[in-house]
């Protein structure tokens, strides 16, 4: 056993002895991460104010190191949301490590309606075994491509501006306006030096009133995005999440400028998605593939199919079986499990946020984009039965670039060519 796993199930059982001693801590959903009441328990769930046992810290706005008053021997913040969303899964029914939904009995609230025991995540997971391409590799610094001015703030090897990416580097443990609690403001790259900077992306107004990028389409979701304290709490008692099956929502109120691109373009830069309605989109930027500093062209983000439609419908279910092959961003919670023109595609159509088990291979395995050869990029081997993809490709896949499907089958599934 090693000394990590070690760690994590001591904290986990750290963990485990306190929601014991306050079962309804962690048993509805989202209770110890937003919706506070003035007399909330929620608190104790996971710090302790005079006795916190973890060394944890954090630095606030004038750069002064505080402690995270945590419960637990955790020594990073991964650690510690393991100790719920990890393999024991101890006080949450989504196990991101593995990537599954691990139902629990005594649950509080109505997740199980649409989430099997067993099933995938939507997200994926971060274990190697079972994800060989992670988004992060858990709490170890790294770039975001495509980031900054020119990109090469997103290239390593260049000296590219690192960030500790973990967890929290995505997600506020609080509650945000955003879903899945995706951060009102991320320690984003900025357009134009280059450097790590605070991006908005999300928020709340003066009155208190949300302003998210990113919504869903899940039963019971606020549309308006999720709000502070006791209105928040009571926005869950309507909410049905769905944690194994896609409800993205389009941008909110359409704004092209937001949604999951806009919240993910916070770091990679050159992703925007501003003015994105369909129409030609190129910027020049680096992105260590060979070719250097020259004008590079993407797929549009944020667009509707609509936009697109020819002489024949883009294919985005299996020929075969009629299944749904990749999400959409949708209207309302009707339709979010069907396709229509009138959905958008945006980052998470044809991405996963955090680990895929995609394999690529052929042309989808180059070493050097400016002579592009089959298989000579990754390296595929079995480990324990699943399909582990080595470094060494063009980047930013790393593997897989976080892609669903087999050797970019994405492509296939709307272009059906």
């Amino acid at each position: 056993m090693t000394l990590k796993k070690r760690s994590l199930i001591f904290a986990a059982l750290v963990v485990a002895l306190v929601l014991a001693m306050a079962p309804g801590v962690a048993m509805a959903y989202n209770s110890v991460h937003g919706g506070y009441a003035m007399d909330t328990d929620s608190c104790a769930g996971c710090h302790r104010a005079h006795t916190a046992s973890s060394p944890l810290t954090w630095t606030d706005g004038a750069g002064r190191t505080r402690s995270a008053l945590l419960l637990s021997t955790a020594t990073t913040s991964d650690e510690f949301c393991y100790t719920c969303h990890g393999s024991a899964a101890l006080g949450a029914d989504t196990n991101v490590w593995d990537g599954v939904f691990q139902a629990r009995d005594g649950m509080l609230g109505g997740d199980r309606v649409y989430n099997a025991n067993g099933a995938p995540l939507n997200g994926g997971g971060f274990n190697p075994v079972m994800f060989p391409t992670q988004h992060y590799p858990n709490g170890s610094t790294w770039v975001a491509w495509g980031a900054g001015p020119d990109g090469r703030d997103g290239i390593i090897s260049l000296g590219g501006e690192q960030v500790t990416i973990s967890c929290t580097a995505c997600h506020d443990t609080h509650g945000s306006s955003n879903y899945r609690l995706l951060k009102d403001r991320v320690a984003g790259i900025n357009p134009v030096t280059g450097l790590r900077a605070p991006i908005t992306v999300g928020g709340y107004s003066v009155t208190s009133t949300p302003t998210p990028f990113v919504i869903s389409t899940e039963e019971g979701y606020p549309v308006g995005g999720w709000a502070k304290g006791e209105a928040r709490k009571t926005q869950y008692t309507t909410y049905k999440p769905d944690f194994t099956r896609p409800r993205y929502a389009k941008a909110p109120g359409g704004d092209v400028t937001k949604g999951i691109s806009g919240w993910c373009a916070a770091c990679h830069t050159q992703m925007q998605t501003a003015g994105e309605t369909g129409a030609y989109v190129s910027s020049i930027y680096d992105h260590a593939d060979g070719f250097g500093l020259v004008r590079r062209h993407r797929h549009p983000v944020n667009v509707p199919l609509n936009l697109f439609r020819g002489s024949a419908p883009l294919i985005l279910a299996s020929p075969t079986t009629g299944a749904r092959l990749l999400p959409l961003g949708n209207d309302t919670f009707a339709d979010s499990l069907t396709n229509e023109m009138t959905d958008w595609v945006d980052c998470l159509t044809c991405h996963v946020a955090h680990g895929s088990r995609a394999a690529m291979s052929g042309f989808a395995s180059v070493a050097d984009a400016t002579n592009p050869q089959p298989n000579t990029g990754t390296k595929v081997v079995a480990i324990d039965g699943s399909v582990i993809v080595t470094v060494g490709s063009v980047p930013p896949d790393y593997g897989n670039a976080l892609l669903r499907l087999n050797n970019r089958g994405v492509c296939q599934s709307c272009h059906y060519k």
